[in-house]
C-alpha cells in the first residue's frame, strides 16, 4: 500500500492497539472499574511534574537523563538580554549553530542551537513540552531549527536542556538532545521593564521595553493568567568601526597584500527588532480537571548587508530559471550566451562601485495556539492538547544587479561603466523583490500516565501516547531569482508537506530505593516514507545517599524533511580547490592536473531518501554530599548513520565519479548533456546538480562538568559558585571507504552551516554574591582554539586552507594564523532592589573588551571572510569581541 494513501485513523489505531495489547488485560479492567480512588489519585498528580525528556508526571525529577536546568534567575544573571545570546553561549553548543549576526547564512535572520556540534537539524526546541513550526528559511537551504531569537525572554520561568537523545519521548530531530522553554504559567500583579545598552564605542545602541500583568487567583478564582509584551530594537555596528578585524594586507604575516576594499556598508552585528505578545489562561473545572489556553504573536526583524555587485564576463555569468514552479534548473541566456556582453564595454570583470551593496531584510512572525485539557480519570493522569502554530519570514532581496537590466543599459548607453549615472537610471538595475515564505505545524497529543502496583522504591508508573500532525513548508526567493534575472550565492526554495502520527509507551519502575530503570518505544508514521520505531532506555543507582550513578541507551532518527524530500533547490555554497582531471586527461594525459573548477552549483531534492538513524549512550554520575553542594559528571557517545548529506561534500569524488553520487555536470560545450566527455580545451564545467542523498555517518563523544555550590558567609552575604564545562573527545565523519576525517579541534566541517568550527572545550564559570537586597554575578565564558583545517574538503593542512593568503605555501617556520587562538571573556551582572516595588540592574559584556581572534579561514563573517575582502573573526563563537565591551541598565517596578 502506498504509505500516502493511509488516514490518520488507520494508522493511529494499529499502534495505539499495539501499544495497549502489551499490558495485561487486568490492568485495563482496573483502570475501567475506578480502582485506585480518582479524586485521591488525582490530587496526588498535581504534587507531580513533567520533566523534559520524560511523559510520566513524577515527583522525582532526577531522571536517568543529564538535563541542565536555567531558571529565570540564571538568566538574568548572564547578563545578555536575548535568549539567543543566552543559549548561544551553553557550553555543549558547537558547531553549525547560527546567529542573527551570521551575515552568510541561509537561514539569515534566525537563531538556532546545535547540541553537540551535530547542526541545528539535530537538536529539537520546544516550548511547554510542544513543538513550534520551524524557520521557514532552513540552514544551509536543508536543516529545520526553531527560531530561538524570537522567543522573549521576560516570559520565560525556566529553560530545561536535556543532553541526551530523547527520539523515543519526542520523535525526529531530538538525536543530539532537547531545548524545552518554559514560560510562565500565571503571575501576580504587574511588573514593567526598560532596558537601555550601549556599546563602549558608543554604538549598538540598544532599548528594550516589556511587561506583564497577571489577573486572578488560580486557588481563589478557579482562573487565572497573564498577558506580556515587548519591544526591543538594536542599532546596527559597522565593520568600519572595528578596523581591528578587517582588512586584507597579510604581510606582516609573511602572506600577500590581496588589495581589496571593504564594502563600507558592512555590519558586525546588524540592525534588529524584536516584538512579541502573549498571553497565558489556566482555568480550573470540576473534578480537578484543568484548562489552560496560551497564544502568542513574536516578531523578528534583522537586517543583513552583502556584497558589493561584481560582474564576471571572463568567467561567464550562468543564473538559472530555477525554483517552485520550474524546479529543474535551466540556465537563462544574455545574447545567446549567457553573459553579458564584452563589446559594450565590459571586457573585464567588473565590480560596481557606484551601486549599494547588496541588503536583505527578513521581517518573522510567529504565531502559536496551544489549548491543553488535563486532569484525572480512573487512577490516569490525563492530557489533551492542540496546537496551531505558523511562522512566516518576508525577505526584501535589495541592490541585487538584473543582468538584463544591465545588459539593456549597457545596449542603449544609458548606463556607462566608471561614470556618473542618474540615479533613476541605477535604480532599474537592482529592482527590489519581495517573498513571503511560511512553515505550519499543527498537532493534536494525547497523553496518559498511572501508578500500576508499587515497587520496593516507588510506584511502577506507565506513560501511553498518541500524536497527530501535519506541517507545509512554502519556502520562496523573490521572483527576479526565480526566474534567473537575479542571482544570490545565498539562494534557496522548497515546498513540500508532512503528515505524521505517532504512539508511545513509557515506564518508569523504581525497582528498590536505590535502583530505578525507565524504559520508552516510540513509533512514527510520516507520509513520505514510511515508519520509524525508536527505544530508550535509561537507569539511575544510588549506592549512597550522597551519589547517584545513572546511564541511557537511546535510538534516534531524523525524517526527511520537506526541503530534502519535496520540491526544492539551493546554491550549494562554494567549492573547495578541486580539479576537473576529466579535462586534464585530454589535454594533458599524464602530467600532473592544474585545471581548477569553478561554475555554479545547485543542490536538488533526494529520490526515496531514508531517515538519519543514531544511537547514543549517555554515563554519568550526581554527587550531593549537602543541600550545599551538586556536582554532575556524565559521558556521552553518539553515532549517526545514514546521514542525509549534499553530495557538494564529497570534493573532488562527485566531480571524478559524478554517477556514484548522482551529480550531473554540465559542459561549456554540451550544456544540455549530463556528464558529456570534455571535446576541447575550452570545455569546462558550466555549472553542476547535486541530489541529496544518504551516505557517511558522524559520532562524536564528550564529558559534560557541572557543579554548583552555596556558601553562607554569614554578614558577608551569599557565595555561589556555579561551573559548566564541555569537552569534546572526537568528531569524526565518514564519506565511504577510506574517507574518515576527525573534526574536533579543527574548523571543519566548513561546508556546513556557517564555517563554525569545531573547538573541542566551552566552558562557563559564574560566581555570584548576595547580600541583603544587592546580588552581584562574574562570569567567564571560554572557547577553546582550533587549528585552521579541514580534511573533509580536501584542505587538509593549513597550506592549503589559507592558500589566499599564502599562494606560494607558509613561510618558514609556518605562520601564526595556522591557528584561531582561544577565547575568554568576563561578564558582570548585578541588581539592586530599592524596595518591594522597585529594582535596579546593570550589566557589562565583555568587560575587559577582549578582541576577536583572527580566524583567517572564517567565510560565515560579514563580507564573506578573508578571501571576499570582509571581515576575519569568527562570528559564531567569537561574536563578543567585536561587538566589544557592551553596557546595559535597566529598571522594573511591579505593583
Amino acid at each position: 500500500m502506498n504509505p500516502a494513501a493511509r488516514s490518520p485513523a488507520t494508522t493511529l489505531l494499529p499502534l495505539a492497539a499495539a501499544l495497549l495489547t502489551s499490558f495485561s488485560p487486568a490492568l485495563w479492567a482496573q483502570a475501567a472499574s475506578g480502582d485506585g480512588a480518582a479524586g485521591d489519585t488525582g490530587k496526588a498528580a498535581l504534587a507531580r511534574v513533567t520533566v523534559t525528556g520524560s511523559n510520566i508526571r513524577r515527583a522525582d525529577a532526577e531522571t536517568p537523563s543529564p538535563v541542565q536546568n536555567l531558571t529565570a534567575a540564571d538568566i538574568a544573571r548572564s547578563g545578555y538580554s536575548t535568549l539567543g545570546e543566552v543559549l548561544q553561549h551553553l557550553s555543549a553548543n558547537n558547531m553549525g549553530s547560527l546567529g542573527q549576526a551570521t551575515p552568510g547564512a541561509f537561514g539569515a535572520g534566525g537563531s538556532g542551537i546545535s547540541l553537540r556540534g551535530l547542526t541545528v537539524g539535530a537538536t529539537l526546541v520546544l516550548i511547554d513540552g510542544h513543538r513550534m513550526a520551524s524557520y521557514p528559511l532552513p540552514d544551509d537551504g536543508q536543516r529545520d531549527f526553531v527560531d530561538i531569537a524570537s522567543i522573549p525572554v521576560d516570559a520565560v520561568e525556566r529553560v530545561e536542556v536535556l543532553k541526551d537523545g530523547a527520539s523515543a519521548i519526542y520523535g525526529s530531530d531530538a538525536m543530539a538532545g532537547v531545548v524545552n522553554v518554559i514560560l510562565k504559567r500565571s503571575h501576580s500583579g504587574t511588573a514593567l521593564h526598560a532596558d537601555w545598552g550601549q556599546a563602549s564605542r558608543g554604538d549598538g545602541r540598544s532599548l528594550k521595553l516589556s511587561g506583564i500583568r497577571g489577573f486572578g487567583d488560580l486557588d481563589r478564582d478557579h482562573v487565572a493568567g497573564y498577558v506580556a509584551a515587548s519591544a526591543r530594537r538594536q542599532d546596527a555596528i559597522l565593520l568600519s568601526d572595528r578596523p581591528a578585524l578587517g582588512g586584507s594586507d597579510w604581510t606582516r604575516y609573511g602572506g600577500e597584500d590581496l588589495g581589496l576594499v571593504a564594502n563600507p556598508e558592512l555590519q558586525v552585528s546588524p540592525r534588529t527588532r524584536n516584538y512579541s505578545l502573549l498571553g497565558k489562561l489556566t482555568a480550573l473545572l470540576p473534578k480537578d480537571w484543568t484548562l489552560s489556553v496560551a497564544a502568542s504573536v513574536l516578531g523578528s526583524e534583522a537586517t543583513q548587508v552583502g556584497l558589493l555587485n561584481t560582474v564576471s564576463p571572463s568567467g561567464g555569468i550562468t543564473t538559472f530559471a530555477f525554483g517552485p514552479d520550474h524546479p529543474s534548473p535551466q540556465p537563462t541566456a544574455l545574447n545567446g550566451t549567457n553573459v553579458i556582453d564584452p563589446a559594450t564595454g565590459l571586457p573585464v570583470d567588473q565590480e560596481f562601485g557606484d551601486l549599494p551593496a547588496q541588503r536583505s531584510r527578513t521581517s518573522t512572525r510567529s504565531t502559536r495556539f496551544v489549548t491543553e485539557l488535563s486532569g484525572g480519570w480512573a487512577g490516569w493522569d490525563l492530557q489533551a492538547t492542540l496546537g496551531l502554530t505558523r511562522v512566516a519570514t518576508e525577505l526584501t532581496a535589495s541592490h541585487f544587479i538584473s543582468l538584463p537590466a544591465l545588459q539593456s543599459a549597457l545596449d542603449s548607453g544609458r548606463y556607462v561603466i566608471g561614470a556618473n549615472n542618474p540615479a533613476d537610471v541605477r535604480a532599474t538595475l537592482t529592482p527590489e523583490g519581495r517573498s513571503t515564505s511560511t512553515n505550519t505545524l499543527n498537532f493534536l497529543s494525547l497523553r496518559a500516565s498511572r501508578d500500576l502496583m508499587p515497587l520496593d522504591g516507588g510506584a511502577l508508573a506507565l506513560g501511553l501516547g498518541l500524536e497527530y500532525s501535519k506541517r507545509s513548508l512554502d519556502e520562496r526567493f523573490p521572483d527576479g531569482f526565480a526566474t534567473g534575472a537575479q542571482a544570490s550565492n545565498i539562494y534557496a526554495f522548497g515546498v513540500g508537506k508532512q503528515t505524521i502520527s505517532a504512539a508511545y509507551v513509557e515506564l518508569a519502575a523504581p525497582l528498590t530505593r536505590q535502583l530505578e530503570v525507565d524504559a520508552a518505544a516510540r513509533v512514527d508514521h510520516y507520509d513520505t516514507y514510511g515508519s520509524s520505531v525508536t527505544p530508550k532506555v535509561g537507569a539511575k543507582y544510588r549506592p549512597l545517599r550522597e551519589l547517584t550513578l545513572r546511564g541511557t541507551y537511546a535510538g534516534g532518527f531524523r525524517a526527511p524533511n520537506p526541503v530534502e524530500a519535496g520540491v526544492s533547490g539551493s546554491s550549494a555554497g562554494y567549492l573547495p580547490p578541486l580539479v576537473d582531471t576529466a579535462l586534464c586527461n585530454l589535454v594533458k594525459p599524464g602530467q600532473p592536473c592544474d585545471i581548477g573548477v569553478g561554475g555554479t552549483q545547485l543542490q536538488l531534492p533526494g529520490k526515496d531518501l531514508r531517515p538519519e538513524k543514531s544511537i547514543s549512550y549517555t554515563l554519568g554520575l550526581v554527587f550531593e554530599p549537602n543541600a550545599a553542594f551538586n556536582l554532575t559528571l556524565d559521558y556521552y557517545d553518539i553515532r549517526i548513520r545514514n546521514q542525509i548529506v549534499s553530495v557538494g561534500l564529497f570534493g573532488q569524488y562527485q566531480i571524478d565519479t559524478p554517477e556514484a553520487y548522482g551529480t550531473q555536470l554540465y559542459r561549456v560545450n554540451s550544456p544540455t548533456t549530463p556528464n558529456a566527455a570534455p571535446t576541447g580545451p575550452d570545455d569546462t564545467i558550466l555549472y553542476g546538480t547535486y541530489p541529496f542523498i544518504n551516505l557517511g555517518s558522524a559520532r562524536t563523544s564528550g564529558v559534560d562538568l557541572d557543579m554548583r555550590l552555596r556558601l553562607e558567609a554569614g554578614g558577608w552575604g551569599v557565595f555561589t559558585p556555579q561551573l559548566q564545562w564541555t569537552h569534546m573527545i572526537r568528531y569524526t565523519i565518514d564519506r565511504g571507504p577510506g574517507q574518515r576525517y576527525e573534526m574536533a579541534g579543527t574548523h571543519g566541517p566548513s561546508f556546513v552551516s556557517t564555517n563554525t568550527g569545531t573547538p573541542r572545550d566551552r566552558a562557563a564559570l559564574a560566581l555570584t554574591w548576595a547580600r541583603g537586597p544587592v546580588e552581584l554575578t562574574g562570569t567567564l565564558n571560554h572557547v577553546s582554539g582550533m587549528r585552521v583545517e579541514d580534511a573533509s574538503y580536501n584542505l587538509p593542512d593549513c597550506a592549503a586552507a589559507l592558500s589566499t593568503i599564502f599562494p606560494n605555501g607558509l613561510p618558514a617556520g609556518g605562520s601564526p594564523l595556522c591557528r584561531v587562538p582561544s577565547f575568554t571573556t568576563f561578564n558582570l551582572a548585578g541588581s539592586w532592589k530599592l524596595s518591594e516595588a522597585l529594582s535596579l540592574r546593570a550589566s557589562v559584556a565583555n568587560l575587559f573588551d577582549r578582541r576577536a581572534p583572527v580566524d583567517a579561514f572564517a567565510s560565515g563573517s560579514t563580507g564573506g571572510g578573508v578571501s571576499s575582502g570582509g571581515a576575519h573573526y569568527n562570528p559564531s563563537l567569537h561574536q563578543e569581541g567585536a561587538v566589544g565591551r557592551y553596557f546595559t541598565v535597566g529598571a522594573s517596578y511591579r505593583f
